[in-house]
C-alpha cells in the first residue's frame, strides 16, 4: 500500500519476542530497511520510557514513542508532544489507596515509578514481561500521575473502577490492569504522532497485542492484532496476523503490501 508511510507497534508480545528475549531478528532487520527507505517507524507501549530501556532493544531507530498507554508521547528526541495526568478526585483517591488499600500498585510518574508493596503474584506477572526487577517501595509525591498499574484480577476490579471514576482501566494482563487519564489512550497518542508528521489515519497501520491496544485497533482502518493476542483484541482488528514468534509482523506486512 504506497499510502502507508508509518508504522505503530506495541513492544511486548507484539514487537518484542520475551520467549525470544529480543525482536525477532527478520522483524529487525526488515524494519532496518523500511526506515531507510523512508518510512516512519513508532513505538505505542503501556510501559513508561525509562522501563523501555530495560529491554534489549535499540530504541534510537524509533521515530516517536506512544508510552503510558497514549499519557506522555514523546517524540525522537523524547521532548513531550503530548501529556495526560491523572487529576482531581482521582488523583486522590489513588493517594489514599496507595496508602490505605491491601492491592498492590505501582504510581508512574513522568520519569520514575514506585509500589505501595508486592506480593507473589506481582513477581509471578513481571516475569512474563521480562522486567524481573520491579520498581522500589516508596511513598506519594507532587509530581503529576500518569498512570497506575494495580496487580488485581478481573473479578476485583470493580474495586479500582469506583474509586478511580473517570480513569480509562486497560488490562493488560489476566492479574495486572492499568489506570489512565480520560484523555489519554493509544488511539490519541498515535493521532498526536500522525499530525506532528502531517500524515493521516490512513497513513499508518498499528500493530498490538494486549486489551489496551483495543481502543488503537478500532480507532486505524490498518490495523492488525498478533496471533497470539486474546479473543477480544482479535475482534478489534482489521486483520489478524500469526503469532509473535512465527513472522506475525512480516506476514502483516506483507498482507498490506508494505513488503512484497
Amino acid at each position: 500500500m504506497s499510502d502507508i508511510k508509518a508504522l505503530f507497534f506495541d513492544i511486548d508480545h507484539t514487537l518484542f519476542s520475551h520467549s525470544q528475549n529480543c525482536v525477532p531478528p527478520a522483524v529487525w532487520k526488515t524494519l532496518v530497511e523500511l526506515k531507510e527507505k523512508g518510512m516512519k517507524l513508532f513505538i505505542a507501549t503501556g510501559r513508561q520510557y525509562e522501563d523501555m530501556k530495560t529491554l534489549p532493544v535499540d530504541w534510537s531507530l524509533f521515530d516517536g514513542f506512544v508510552t503510558l498507554n497514549g499519557a506522555v508521547n514523546l517524540d525522537k528526541d523524547l521532548d513531550t508532544i503530548s501529556s495526560f495526568p491523572i487529576t482531581g478526585k482521582a488523583r486522590e483517591n489513588a493517594c489514599r489507596l496507595f496508602d490505605e488499600c491491601r492491592i498492590p500498585f505501582v504510581v508512574v510518574e513522568r520519569n520514575r515509578m514506585y509500589a505501595n508493596f508486592y506480593d507473589d503474584g506481582v513477581y509471578e506477572t513481571q516475569k512474563q514481561f521480562g522486567t524481573p526487577l520491579l520498581p522500589p517501595v516508596g511513598k506519594t509525591t507532587d509530581e503529576d500521575i500518569f498512570q497506575l498499574i494495580f496487580f488485581i484480577d478481573r473479578d476485583r476490579e470493580g474495586i479500582i473502577a469506583n474509586a478511580l471514576e473517570g480513569c480509562v482501566l486497560s488490562r493488560w494482563n489476566d492479574s495486572a490492569v492499568d489506570a489512565t487519564s480520560p484523555l489519554a489512550g493509544k488511539d490519541r497518542g498515535v493521532k498526536a504522532l500522525l499530525d506532528r508528521f502531517g500524515y493521516g489515519d490512513d497513513n499508518c497501520i498499528v500493530f498490538g497485542d494486549g486489551g489496551n491496544d483495543i481502543p488503537m485497533l478500532r480507532a486505524f482502518s490498518n490495523s492488525v492484532a498478533m496471533g497470539n493476542a486474546r479473543d477480544e483484541v482479535r475482534e478489534a482488528a482489521s486483520f489478524v496476523t500469526s503469532h509473535i514468534d512465527e513472522d506475525g509482523i512480516l506476514n502483516a506486512l506483507r498482507h498490506f503490501g508494505v513488503i512484497s
